[in-house]
């Protein structure tokens, strides 16, 4: 039994699994040249604080603010809300639609298909409800509770 009779018989089974084994070395390699682009940026700054040691110059380095934690802001928790909901939507309401215009049409198959956009919706609600009490905590703080109210002047 040659090599191209092997090939032939499995060309089934090779097309198959082509895909897969193909995003599997895609995967491969982004992870390696993420690993070899951090390492070289690293020897690059160690480089350059070296080369400004010696030249007696003060290395500033990283500013500080990039290791502060940012503050949670509603606006950015209300965009993603809306884009992971939206997007939910729109694969449950695919997968529904292709499932119920498939000429052998399953009830439970086209539920099934619309439960596939769930994990994003749900993903994209807890979003919005964060967005929410970010926006009510915030609110709060803004205006503190003094038990009076400001009179207002006529001009």
């Amino acid at each position: 039994m040659g090599i191209l009779q092997l090939l032939t018989d499995n060309l089934g089974k090779l097309t198959d699994n082509i895909v897969p084994l193909g995003l599997a070395v895609f995967a491969l390699a982004l992870g390696f040249f993420s690993i070899a682009y951090l390492n070289r940026r690293r020897q690059m700054l160690h480089q350059e604080r070296m080369a400004s040691l010696i030249k007696g110059l003060h290395y500033a380095g990283v500013a500080r603010e990039v290791f502060t934690k940012p503050r949670a802001d509603s606006r950015d928790h209300l965009l993603r809300g809306l884009r992971w909901l939206f997007g939910g939507a729109g694969i449950s309401g695919a997968m529904y639609g292709y499932e119920t215009l498939q000429p052998a049409a399953d009830p439970k198959n086209a539920l099934t298909g619309l439960l596939v956009g769930l994990i994003p919706g749900l993903l994209g609600i807890a979003h919005l409800l964060f967005s929410w009490l970010i926006r009510n905590r915030s609110g709060r703080q803004a205006t503190p509770q003094t038990g009076y109210r400001v009179a207002s002047r006529r001009l």
